[in-house]
């Protein structure tokens, strides 16, 4: 009898130029093949795990979160500023505490004095920020316990057992795992060599070894996109590559190039490559880690004010000393008494809304820019009330009808629920457009809209040329 299994080792296209499927495409996949939960591990960034949790949910699909973290041997290296020796190692987030200890973790990655080229951590370094809500798992090839061993091919026993040791007391007991990958085996004779390793070392210490794929796509028929991706990441041509595999000669990423196998496999083919236990014990870690949302409202970073004052204050204060900079001498006094009604009116309704903050990050964002010498963008833009927004469920409403717990599509076909509500009376030129399928949209000026050709794209500047990716 086939054994189900649970993913734990995925990456969707937000390990850039390296994974190359969306999250609503691995949702789809685990559909068909019948997979009910399934982990994000991008490499180096969780910034797809929002979308994937939506795409997940939606297919009633069990979604783990979770990162393939690059690691530094050893501080020294960091502070080199060098990434020859950077290893791999996975961490999945248990419950909403870990979420937030995952978020810590891959802050300090990108920290400047951790960042070079890539978003990189030492164990010394990862250490303190564990909380006991985090599963770490290695043992593929390229991880930090398979380079151990390759770089100590006629000792490796004491200093992997020490190794795993130490993984256990930094992560707690129960929440390190070794690692069995066996989808390339046949092409690559060392991943074989080495799980047969991780299964010696995982009875020797008593630790729990887990069945994984190692999926930068969907199906097999997808490699072919994602090589092309590679190149791209390469900077090489597929011909070229192709001319060196048939050479004989080494290759970058060359697993990619030769082998098919990077996908999401179907239970009966981790069934054929893999023990009973070490597929039950995918099941296992699903078993340890708890369901939970981490949608909600935008949580704000502390904007730090001065003279101990608080965001809502220092706004009013920054809109007095607007008033007297540009309002107070250049508009005649007869008029002071309607932009004074103004200013207030949209102070309320920003402050009701919880948005100081906010709007004192985007002020200090548009300072640095403006310093340095760069040119900021337009960052608003409006749709009138009565323009229709498409919902989850294949039906539209139009903005004011909208509620609170919503479920929208986003410009990027993503299911969005909302949080909020804001209206906001405005008085300035209204632009109407006129699509192909005889769709009419009336938005401000300034509106973007995303285009297929040219990116966003400000409504005032758009032409019969663009192609809207969805109206």
């Amino acid at each position: 009898m086939t054994k189900t299994y649970s993913v734990l080792h995925a990456h969707s296209h937000y390990s850039l130029l390296d994974g190359i499927s969306k999250p609503s495409q691995i949702a789809e996949r685990c559909v068909n093949a019948g997979i009910k939960t399934c982990a994000i591990t991008d490499h180096g960034t969780i910034s797809g795990c929002v979308q994937f949790y939506q795409a997940m949910k939606a297919k009633k699909i069990k979604p783990i979160l979770g990162c393939e973290l690059y690691i530094s041997k050893n501080d020294s290296l960091i502070k080199e500023k060098e990434n020859k020796d950077l290893s791999h190692f996975l961490v999945l987030a248990k419950n909403l505490a870990g979420w937030r200890t995952l978020v810590k973790i891959i802050s300090e990655t990108n920290r400047i004095d951790n960042f070079y080229h890539k978003p990189r951590i030492s164990f010394d370094r990862l250490a303190p920020i564990l909380d006991g809500n985090i599963i770490g798992f290695c043992g593929h090839l390229g991880s930090s316990i398979s380079d151990l061993v390759e770089e100590n091919p006629d000792n490796y026993t004491d200093k992997a057992i020490s190794f795993i040791d130490h993984m256990k007391e930094i992560f707690g007991k129960d929440n390190f795992f070794l690692e069995a990958q066996l989808m390339d085996q046949e092409l690559n004779p060392k991943q074989k060599e080495m799980t047969d390793i991780m299964r010696q070392l995982s009875v020797k210490t008593k630790t729990k070894i887990i069945a994984t794929p190692d999926a930068h796509y969907c199906e097999r028929k997808d490699a072919i996109d994602q090589r092309i991706l590679l190149c791209n990441n390469l900077k090489t041509t597929l011909i070229d590559i192709n001319k060196k595999l048939l050479a004989n000669e080494e290759v970058p990423m060359g697993c990619f190039f030769k082998s098919d196998n990077y996908h999401i496999p179907d239970p009966e083919e981790m069934t054929e490559w893999h023990t009973s236990e070490e597929i039950e014990n995918t099941l296992y870690v699903d078993s340890m880690c708890e369901e939970y949302s981490i949608l909600s409202k935008p949580a704000l970073p502390a904007f730090e004010c001065p003279n101990n004052s608080n965001p809502e204050e220092y706004l009013r204060q920054l809109c007095r000393d607007g008033w007297r900079e540009k309002i107070m001498n250049d508009i005649p006094e007869s008029e002071h008494t309607k932009y004074a009604d103004r200013v207030k009116l949209e102070l309320d309704i920003l402050q009701k809304a919880g948005l100081s903050s906010y709007f004192l990050i985007v002020q200090d964002i548009v300072n640095y820019v403006k310093k340095s010498g760069w040119l900021p963008g337009p960052g608003r833009g409006c749709f009138v009330p009565d323009t229709n927004v498409k919902m989850h469920d294949g039906t539209t409403k139009k903005i004011y009808q909208i509620n609170i717990g919503d479920i929208i599509i986003d410009a990027y076909g993503n299911p969005q629920e909302v949080y909020d509500t804001l209206q906001y009376d405005i008085n300035e030129d209204i632009i109407e457009l006129i699509f192909e399928n005889e769709k009419t949209i009336r938005c401000t000026k300034d509106h973007k809209f995303l285009t297929k050709n040219r990116g966003w794209v400000e409504a005032q500047y758009l032409s019969d040329i663009d192609d809207i990716v969805e109206v």
